[in-house]
C-alpha cells in the first residue's frame, strides 16, 4: 500500500510541474553545458591587460551583457592588434543559437561582426557546425596561475575554410577574455 501511494505522489507532483511548464519543451533556453554562459544576470564592460608569448603587451577593450536565460553577449577587441571577438546566444524553444563573429578593422577604424558563424539547436558540451568551426564548454582553465571556471572555447583549426583571424579563442562566462591562439603561433593571454 505504501509503494502504490508513493507512485500515486509521485505521478500527481510530475503532472502539477508539467502543467506548470517546468519540463515544457517549449520555454527557450540553451541547451547542454551551454546554459553556463546565461545563468547569470550581468552587464559590464572593462579593459584587460593581455601579454604574447613574445612578450608584446596589449590592452583588450571588453563588454559582456548577459540576461539570465534570455542571451549572452560578448565582445573584446584589441587596441594594438586587428583583433576582434565575439559570441553571442541567443536562447530559443530548440536549444538556442551561438554566433560568433570574427571580423577585421574597416579602413575606418569601425569593427564590424563578419563572419558569423552559427551554432544552432545546442546540446551536449561540444558541437561541431557544418563548416567544421567547433565549440566546447571547459568546466574550467588555467590562465597565468589563475583558474577561471565556465569557459567557452571556439576552435576554427578544422574549418573547411577559416575565416577568423586566429584558431581558437577562450573567454569566461563571468570574466571575459582569457586567451586567443592565433594562426601563426602566437598565444594572447590575460594577465592577472
Amino acid at each position: 500500500m505504501n509503494k502504490c501511494l508513493k507512485s500515486a505522489t509521485l505521478l500527481a507532483s510530475a503532472l502539477t510541474l508539467a502543467s506548470c511548464g517546468v519540463f515544457n519543451a517549449d520555454d527557450e533556453h540553451v541547451g547542454g553545458a551551454f546554459e553556463k554562459l546565461v545563468k547569470k544576470e550581468q552587464e559590464w564592460s572593462d579593459t584587460i591587460q593581455v601579454v604574447d608569448n613574445l612578450g608584446i603587451k596589449d590592452s583588450y577593450a571588453e563588454r559582456l551583457y548577459s540576461h539570465k536565460g534570455e542571451n549572452f553577449d560578448f565582445k573584446a577587441t584589441g587596441s594594438i592588434n586587428d583583433i576582434f571577438v565575439g559570441a553571442r546566444i541567443e536562447c530559443g524553444e530548440d536549444g538556442g543559437k551561438l554566433y560568433i563573429f570574427c571580423g577585421n578593422r574597416h579602413s575606418n577604424g569601425v569593427w564590424f561582426e563578419e563572419p558569423e558563424i552559427v551554432f544552432k539547436d545546442l546540446e551536449g558540451r561540444k558541437m561541431t557546425n557544418e563548416d567544421g568551426y567547433t565549440i566546447r564548454m571547459l568546466d574550467s582553465m588555467v590562465v597565468n596561475k589563475k583558474t577561471y571556471k565556465n569557459v567557452l572555447e571556439f576552435d576554427a583549426s578544422d574549418a573547411k575554410k577559416n575565416e577568423c583571424s586566429y584558431d581558437k579563442f577562450y573567454i569566461a562566462a563571468t570574466k571575459g577574455l582569457l586567451r586567443i591562439d592565433l594562426k601563426d603561433t602566437i598565444t594572447i593571454e590575460r594577465k592577472r
